[in-house]
């Protein structure tokens, strides 16, 4: 059971996004894409999400081809928070985490008790009757990514979530909070995959990590691996000091 890419490339109008990207997402590991502006990472999400398609290569899900594999098919075991989501509707926090219950059928009270569940983690509890336009950019993101955890909060293990950015709005607290449950989904069995910026935040948590660079792979492997001072002087253009925490765990500074 895998997520999987295999020689993908992609082009807009004659410009290649990716060239030759291949991945494998596997059940019970955090895979991190990292890159400078630019790179393709959530080009990346959107071949592997199925929103786009990839001028060569394939994209497969559990050894099925996107092609052969209708949308609610994929919708109950692939769950998808890109970088950007636009509402301008006065629903209720509580009526947008229903929505990943869609794929599923069943109504609203069916599904209370995981919305709550779910609410609880996020710390939405006091928010759930609160109009989403009303709310800050950090809350708004929690609450999709509310909706994105009830899609497939039933369906593990053997789901995959997508996450483009899914710290960008967030504190501190709350991006610490968020990389725990994500370790917390993959202990269930989920594979994860997520693009970050902060390289110290995904070399801390992911399993594996994915470098672009141009729409190219840099290294894939254990973060120590990829992240030599050579490699990410390459990708980002500015020269990484690499301090030993006494966790025995490294941290990434960066000087002029």
């Amino acid at each position: 059971m895998t997520l999987r890419a295999e020689h993908c490339g992609l082009s807009y109008a004659g410009k290649a996004i990716l060239r030759d990207v291949s991945l494998e997402l596997k059940p019970g590991e955090i895979l991190a894409v990292v890159g400078p502006n630019g790179a393709g990472k959530s080009s990346l999400v959107g071949l592997l999400a199925g929103t786009s398609q990839p001028t060569l290569g394939s994209v497969t899900l559990d050894n099925q081809l996107y092609t052969d594999l209708s949308l609610a098919a994929r919708a109950t075991q692939l769950a998808v928070l890109p970088q950007h989501t636009s509402l301008d509707f006065p629903f209720t926090v509580d009526e947008i985490v229903e929505m990943g219950r869609i794929p599923h059928g069943g109504n609203a009270r069916m599904h209370a008790p995981m919305r709550t569940e779910i609410a609880e983690l996020l710390g939405l509890e006091a928010l759930r009757e609160r109009v989403y336009t009303t709310l800050s950019g950090g809350e708004k993101q929690r609450t999709q990514l509310a909706r994105v955890l009830c899609q497939l909060w039933d369906g593990m293990p053997g789901s995959y979530f997508l996450f483009d950015e899914p710290t960008a709005a967030l504190d501190i607290a709350h991006q610490l909070a968020f990389m725990s449950l994500a370790r917390q989904l993959v202990e269930k069995g989920a594979g994860v995959l997520m693009v970050m910026h902060d390289i110290n935040l995904a070399a801390r948590y992911a399993d594996r990590l994915l470098l672009l660079k141009d729409g190219e792979v840099m290294g894939m492997g254990a973060p120590a691996e990829v992240l030599t001072n050579e490699r990410v002087k390459a990708a980002f253009g500015v020269t990484p000091e690499v301090v030993q925490l006494a966790d025995g765990s490294r941290q990434w500074l960066f000087v002029e």
